[in-house]
């Protein structure tokens, strides 16, 4: 886990793409003149790992520049969107790429030759026979006829007219020094010669920016592009433009990997590897309210069903609309149970694949989704009020397939479930605390259906005694006894809410609209004179308090008010709420946004759907820029709430923060990254993994104390803040933050003593498979954020056992250092050593992972390493550490600190303590070191040439080394 975004960085994707530059002229046919430009790599990709479905690769020879007549070998590639040309195999970036919407028409010159007509160009390429001639005409001609019946507007260089271009202008590439037209679209930057280029169809390269890092150049208005490959320097105009572009593309890196984390989370699921209609690899397009993955060809088709029957979503452009609990949709579906469903009946002839015709693919896809051809009719269809119930059983439960059955065969989504506090399914999802049911239901709402069938006006209207205090213009901060309150009855009515010295008074003491009351707030219970209270803040800026010691009273009025504040398409899904109301929100509809928080997560309703964010899960949180204003930036992006004076906006203020994680709180109530770990955790185990798996003893060494000490107070303070750098942190000063807080933080790992204590019982039993069956048990019960962050420190540990060899961090010595850090002991009980230990050694049972992918990625680990160790300089010193061995005895005084290297010997150490004690080791007088085991009252001759470090890591808190003279080898030798 730790590991993903430096493999991302050093060997993911960006493989070959495709040069096609000009050709030479004749007396007809104006061909491509102009020089490519030779974009050499300074590395090369390790592994062909090509995430573009590639139609076809080979050598061929083009004519060359400036209308020579000896032909150039290049390697040439082509895929569904462009023909590229490389200098060679191993290139990454293209001499030249062509869009093959640019191209009309493919045309074969006589025996081993063809061209390319676009609008402006013709290129000219020659194969080694007739047959690999004919072979490329083919797979061309084959995409240019799929084009030519697509009804979508035409971009010559974008596929399909998909242009989504966030920043564009003109730079000067230093190497090779030239002028070039760049613009950034989605997650790459595409380089030109012009800007008439660009509308030409005809490019030079394209640069993955997940394996991007944007840097300052040497000067106010260069900057340098850096990728595993080659770096690309680049100048403008001005010092503003070069920051804009910076800007820009570190924008463009961070929203790429965010997006391959969406996608490889959802890929996770094997069967959401394939289009669920025609088995394309890797799609990157989704129907939400269908629950299926689809390829770009068949996200086409589901556009032309329209809104109502599919609505078609990206993984990588739409960020907004990807919740948690929508992800937790395909993972728990997937397109194999959804195609259970939706394909249970197709037969094989009729079945697509990756290159059916366009119009034969809608033709199938309309069949499936919108007529219902294949679909498995569930056993109650045609039976409507049987359909309904099967549907408010369903959504109580975690069958999603069943849902999505009854959904599409006839059941009323709205149907009354016979529960007045909960009448829609939606509501008793919500009620049921079913959120991924929630989810699937809102989906499938269409627009008409977000506004409640029940207007009947009685289910807003509530009346009753409640004890209320007077109204103030600032928060109440202070605690309200009950001789604080007046007893007041209460109506809420016709969109008033209103309030009478008693239920026969015809007299208002006064009142508001509903539409008036901008914020409701529910107090923790017992925090005033009555047990529970709740808060009304009006526009004019006043603060109502209002309080009952009957629970159940104010839960009815919180649910009444609610219901007439919010909009119908927020409240069918808020369920229990602790703040509720409406906020001046850029982002929102007029500049107004709803908003209803519920422990940690807020939901947010800005135009028409309603949005659920994780506040632990904020990139970032600035409770008060510049203007005063508070912006959340989650992975759906920013949320800016812009500063209001009255008294409600610091309320919210409060709230979020407290919500958004906190450093001195359980694991659960951290501030965690998308991966559900706590941020400290994820930071932690990303910097040892770039910099410390190869160190010697790593989390074995202790760090400086006061740096410990101050990074984890920072840590604790906001660790979405903290970035780690390796000139700024040693790899042991942040491996022992990482021990402190797993060893401090509260309730532990394991959540709990009592939880503690049986996986400490469990490390006693003797049956093996037993044992690997208790252990699942136990970590199926830990919370999410707990089971995930064991996961991860786990997978960590073994990329570090795996290069023990260098490291010298054995299984043992993990669990040696780890054991007492995660159960909270002394170290005196060695079972929680063998605890970690045993889930080290069967990571792959206990946590459910391939033994096939981990050792993949324990290669992959392997080889980046190399890579890195050899970047270094060579002439780099061995790795030491400062060890503490005692001489003659362990007394007060006796112990000596020697800085020991990788490849010292014992009989190197024992020169350097006896040098730093100046003692002169006469000829006759042998010193030896041992290994005392203080418990055991034993000790061990340790051989002269063995190295030091090896045995320094592996010794117990019970253990140490001692150097004295060897009397046994010295009465020998006098003798």
């Amino acid at each position: 886990m730790a590991l993903k975004e430096d493999l991302l960085r050093d060997i993911q994707k960006c493989f070959i793409n495709l040069n096609v530059e000009e050709d030479r002229k004749e007396t007809v046919i104006l061909r491509e003149r102009e020089d490519s430009i030779d974009i050499r790599c300074t590395g090369f990709p390790d592994f062909s790992e090509d995430f573009r479905q590639i139609v076809k690769a080979g050598w061929l020879e083009k004519t060359p520049p400036k209308g020579g007549k000896i032909y150039q070998r290049r390697w040439v590639q082509l895929d569904s969107e462009y023909l590229r040309y490389f200098q060679s195999i191993k290139e990454v970036y293209s001499k030249r790429m062509v869009s093959l919407g640019s191209v009309d028409k493919v045309v074969s010159i006589g025996d081993l030759r063809f061209e390319l007509h676009s609008q402006s160009r013709t290129f000219l390429f020659r194969a080694e026979s007739t047959q690999e001639r004919n072979d490329w005409v083919c797979c061309i001609e084959k995409i240019l006829s799929d084009r030519k019946h697509s009804l979508e507007p035409r971009n010559l260089f974008f596929r399909n007219g998909s242009v989504n271009i966030s920043f564009e202008g003109h730079m000067e590439m230093l190497s090779p020094r030239t002028k070039v037209y760049t613009l950034i679209s989605k997650d790459k930057l595409f380089l030109f010669r012009s800007h008439e280029e660009y509308f030409q169809g005809v490019g030079i390269t394209d640069i993955d920016m997940r394996m991007a890092n944007v840097r300052d150049g040497e000067n106010k208005r260069s900057f340098t592009l850096t990728t595993p490959y080659r770096a690309f320097s680049f100048m403008v105009d001005s010092e503003s433009e070069k920051q804009g572009w910076c800007k820009a593309l570190k924008d463009c890196v961070s929203r790429a990997l965010s997006c391959d984390g969406l996608c490889e989370s959802i890929w996770r699921v094997p069967s959401n590897r394939l289009c669920a209609d025609c088995s394309s690899s890797m799609p990157e397009w989704a129907s939400v309210n269908l629950c299926v993955l689809l390829c770009e060809k068949c996200a086409g088709a589901h556009r032309s069903l329209g809104q109502n029957v599919s609505k078609v979503r990206s993984l990588k452009l739409d960020e907004r609309v990807w919740t948690d609990d929508l992800i937790r949709v395909f993972l728990l579906l997937g397109n194999g149970k959804a195609n259970q469903f939706w394909g249970a009946n197709i037969p094989p002839s009729e079945r697509l694949c990756s290159d059916t015709h366009s119009e034969q693919r809608l033709e199938h896809i309309t069949a499936k989704y919108k007529d219902g051809k294949y679909r498995k009719y569930h056993a109650l269809f045609g039976q409507q009020e049987a359909l309904n119930r099967a549907l408010c059983s369903a959504v109580q439960s975690g069958d999603l397939l069943e849902t999505l059955s009854l959904l599409n065969c006839g059941v009323d989504i709205n149907c009354n479930t016979g529960i007045p506090e909960f009448p829609t399914p939606l509501s008793l999802a919500k009620r049921s605390g079913q959120t991924v049911q929630a989810e699937l239901l809102m989906q499938n709402l269409n627009s008409e259906s977000l506004t409640p069938v029940d207007t009947d006006a009685s289910i807003r209207s509530q009346s009753g005694y409640l004890f209320k205090t007077g109204s103030s213009a600032k928060p109440i901060t202070d605690h309200k006894s009950k001789a604080d309150f007046s007893q007041r009855w209460c109506c809420l009515d016709d969109g008033m809410f209103s309030y009478f010295k008693s239920e026969q008074s015809h007299h208002k003491c006064g009142g508001m609209k509903t539409s008036e009351i901008i914020c409701l707030s529910v107090n923790s219970p017992g925090k005033h004179g009555y047990e529970h209270t709740f808060e009304l803040y009006s526009e004019e800026g006043r603060v109502y308090l209002f309080g009952s010691d009957d629970g159940s009273i104010i839960k009815n009025w919180i649910q009444a008010i609610a219901k007439a504040v919010l909009p119908p398409a927020l409240f069918n899904v808020c369920g229990t709420c602790e703040r509720l109301g409406r906020l001046r929100c850029t982002e929102g509809s007029h500049g107004i946004g709803w908003f209803c928080l519920s422990d940690f997560k807020l939901q947010v309703l800005l135009e028409d759907n309603v949005q659920i964010i994780d506040l632990r899960k904020l990139l970032t949180l600035n409770l008060s820029d510049s203007a005063g204003s508070m912006v959340l930036v989650w992975r759906g992006g920013p949320l800016h709430l812009l500063a209001d004076r009255r008294p409600h906006f610091v309320g919210w203020q409060t709230f979020i923060q407290q919500r958004s994680g906190a450093g001195d709180q359980p694991l659960s109530q951290q501030q965690l990254t998308d991966l559900g770990i706590p941020v400290i955790v994820d930071r932690c185990l990303d910097h040892v993994t770039r910099y410390g798996l190869m160190s010697s003893g790593i989390y074995r060494k202790s760090g400086i104390n006061s740096h410990v000490t101050k990074l984890l107070e920072r840590f604790q303070n906001d660790a979405r803040s903290i970035t780690l750098l390796e000139s700024d942190y040693s790899v042991d000063d942040v491996a022992n933050t990482l021990k402190r807080f797993l060893r401090e933080v509260k309730d532990g790992v394991f959540n709990g003593q009592e939880n503690t204590d049986k996986w400490l019982r469990t490390a006693g039993i003797e049956d093996k498979a037993e044992k690997i069956y208790k252990y699942q048990i136990l970590l199926s019960n830990l919370p999410d954020v707990n089971r995930e962050t064991l996961k991860a420190l786990i997978h960590h540990l073994i990329c570090v056992q795996h290069l023990s060899d260098e490291n010298q961090m054995t299984v043992r010595n993990l669990g040696i250092v780890f054991g007492p850090t995660l159960f909270h002991t002394d170290g005196t009980d060695v079972t929680g050593s063998q605890v970690v230990e045993e889930l080290i050694q069967n990571y792959c049972s206990i946590f459910n992972v391939s033994e096939s992918d981990l050792k993949r990625q324990l290669n992959l680990t392997s080889v980046i390493l190399n890579k890195h160790m050899s970047q270094r300089p060579l002439s780099r010193t061995p790795s030491s550490t400062i060890c503490a061995v005692y001489l003659e005895k362990k007394d007060e005084g006796a112990e000596v600190l020697v800085q020991v290297t990788a490849d010292m010997t014992i009989v190197k150490m024992i020169s350097v303590v006896l040098d730093l004690k100046g003692i002169q080791q006469a000829s006759e007088e042998i010193w030896s070191c041992y290994e005392v085991l203080e418990k055991e009252d034993m000790e061990r001759t340790l051989h002269y040439q063995e190295r030091v470090l090896p045995i320094y890591f592996s010794l117990s808190c019970h253990s140490h080394l001692l150097i004295k003279r060897n009397p046994y080898i010295n009465s020998i030798m006098r003798q």
